[in-house]
């Protein structure tokens, strides 16, 4: 057997060599992924599971503690980024280091959430989205983009407790659908002015492409 990761989740596949060459999605996390030869050979399949009914032969390792993807939610606010926060279709709150604190999306613009905290929901499936900026003598740019699953009840409660707490209700590595990439690609085009992202061809290919499995880019 040959071992290799996936590139989505990380999850650590086993598969045939004969299977080299080819393409199988990944049992974790659906996203496809290319067996490759990998110098290192593990005879040992006691702790793995077929991926799916079509690919009996290739195998996933159980979540154990030695091969679970390892995601470190960061313990807070990086003041160079930005920040969206997604339920499923549109951009619910905002955070930038200006002092301000979280701002509520009501309408058309932003609300403060402290003066607001009846309107956040109570439940939901919601996402928190960095846009990482990097300082270039032509000024601040678009580099990256990383996004992160909140748990699915009173995440935005913390959000008026101040700027850090939403961190403590990260629960994994986010997936972005469709209609998010959407939205948050049309909040960057309306906040900041051409030159900051349109260097940025990375973060914009993914925000256009269909790989709803990879947290982000940068």
């Amino acid at each position: 057997m040959i071992r290799l990761a996936c590139p989505g989740c990380g999850a650590t596949l086993r598969a045939k060599p004969e299977l080299v060459g080819q393409v199988r999605k990944c049992p974790k996390c659906a996203q496809p992924v290319r067996i490759v030869a990998d110098a290192a050979t593990d005879p040992d399949a006691t702790n793995a599971v077929p991926t799916d009914d079509t690919l009996p032969d290739q195998r996933v390792l159980l979540p154990t503690e030695e091969h679970l993807p390892t995601h470190r939610p960061p313990e807070r606010l990086s003041r160079g980024s930005h920040y969206l926060i997604c339920d499923k279709t549109r951009v619910v709150a905002a955070w930038e280091n200006n002092g301000n604190g979280w701002m509520l999306k009501s309408g058309p613009g932003l609300v403060s959430v402290k003066r607001n905290r009846d309107k956040l929901p109570t439940e939901g499936d919601f996402q928190i989205v960095e846009l990482k900026f990097a300082v270039t003598p032509e000024g601040k740019r678009l580099s990256g983009i990383i996004s992160h699953q909140l748990v699915s009840r009173w995440a935005l409660t913390m959000l008026d407790q101040g700027d850090d707490p939403i961190l403590e209700k990260i629960s994994g590595p986010g997936r972005l659908n469709r209609d998010q990439k959407n939205v948050i690609r049309q909040a960057i085009k309306e906040q900041f002015m051409r030159p900051v992202w349109a260097e940025a061809a990375d973060v914009l290919d993914y925000l256009a492409n269909a790989d709803y499995h990879s947290p982000g880019v940068g």
